[in-house]
C-alpha cells in the first residue's frame, strides 16, 4: 500500500508523484508545470509555490 503525501503546490493528498530537492510534487502539478511557459502568469506561482515549500523544509 502507497503512503499518500501533500502536494506542495496544490496541498492536495496524492499516492502519484515525486519528490525534487525533498519537496513533493503531485503528477498533476509537476505535468502542468513542464508544460508552463515562462511567460504564463502560472509559472510564476509555481516558482512561488516551491520557494514557499523550500523555505519551509528549511527552517522546520
Amino acid at each position: 500500500m502507497k503512503s499518500t503525501d501533500c502536494c506542495s503546490i496544490c496541498s492536495k493528498q496524492t499516492d502519484d508523484g515525486i519528490y525534487l530537492l525533498r519537496i513533493y510534487i503531485c503528477s498533476s502539478c509537476e505535468k502542468e508545470m513542464i508544460h508552463t511557459s515562462t511567460d504564463d502568469p502560472k509559472y510564476k506561482f509555481y516558482i512561488e509555490q516551491m520557494n514557499k515549500a523550500h523555505r519551509a523544509m528549511i527552517y522546520s
